[in-house]
């Protein structure tokens, strides 16, 4: 939660998910700063701890690009008084689009303005679109600011379409809509091992499992340690080479070999050089490796 305790002043409030807090959720949080620094009012961002799909509609809930504690992080980032990272229950879910600004709302937040982007919807069913805010705005004694599409090379900047580069193993082309690279944190934990019986040790995280993640594969990455910014090479999959081998994330760590167990690491993806390929023999499979490392050391380190 916020550093700051909320005691019900005058408010521009910024409304949304923020899965991400990408390029179109930053120019959200600026034109609230920019609202909130004409009028001298404090400024926030109410948002959600569980994506509302997961109680509408659970097997369509996506998998996240931020967990809450970065999103949070993120928009405290951009310089908002208070960020309010709320419970989304079954009892506001049923709510009206009126009754979540009068029964809701404005019961906790003493609204002066309220920032959305052009596709907001709320109230039960989403029924509440951003010309029922308008009315209800005029109703109820409260601006309503609304954006327009953020466009980036003809793509209405998402959380939606971002989400589909990442499983696509399109991560080259995140920074673009994200505004930085997309990263997995994890602890590092005891794999299988075989990377060092083959003189090729790796980390394995383990993470979030609502964390959406790129398409199996090897990526050339960047690993963030302890302040230190090092270069890797991660592979997402199943490894397909041996037989029932679990889901994992692997990280050939270049130049370094300290001891990282239990330790957490943020690996950030910065392209993708191969799909996963099933091979005949480990043989076959620990010489593709180190083709892979050698072409990433020559094309992007060397």
């Amino acid at each position: 939660m916020t550093t700051k305790t909320y005691h019900g002043e005058e408010i521009v409030l910024a409304l949304g998910f923020f899965d991400g807090v990408h390029l179109g959720h930053q120019a959200l949080l600026e034109e609230t700063k920019r609202i909130g620094q004409r009028l001298g009012c404090k400024t926030g961002v109410m948002t959600f701890k569980e994506h509302p799909l997961e109680l509408i509609f659970p097997n369509y809930t996506p998998w996240l690009i931020t967990s809450n504690a970065e999103k949070e992080a993120m928009i405290q980032e951009y310089g908002v008084d208070f960020v309010f990272l709320n419970p989304f229950t079954e009892k506001l879910m049923k709510l009206t689009p009126e009754k979540f600004i009068t029964d809701y709302l404005l019961k906790k937040y003493n609204v002066k303005v309220v920032v959305v982007g052009f596709n907001y919807n709320f109230g039960y069913k989403g029924a509440g679109t951003t010309d029922t805010l308008k009315e209800l705005g005029k109703k109820y004694d409260f601006a309503v600011e609304i954006l327009p599409p953020f466009i980036i090379n003809t793509h209405s900047v998402s959380s939606t379409f971002i989400r589909e580069l990442i499983s696509c193993g399109q991560v080259d082309e995140v920074k673009t809509f994200l505004g930085r690279n997309y990263a997995l944190s994890g602890v590092v934990v005891q794999g299988k091992g075989l990377g060092h019986q083959f003189g090729i040790p790796t980390a394995n995280i383990k993470l979030d499992k609502k964390i959406i993640l790129p398409s199996t594969g090897v990526y050339y990455t960047h690993v963030h340690y302890r302040g230190k910014c090092l270069n890797g090479l991660t592979n997402l999959g199943f490894n397909p080479t041996f037989e029932k081998h679990p889901f994992s994330i692997e990280t050939y760590i270049y130049d370094f070999d300290e001891d990282i167990y239990n330790q957490e690491i943020t690996i950030e993806f910065k392209k993708k050089i191969r799909d996963e390929i099933k091979f005949d023999s480990i043989d076959d499979l620990i010489t593709q490796i180190k083709m892979d490392i050698d072409q990433i050391r020559k094309d992007f380190i060397d």
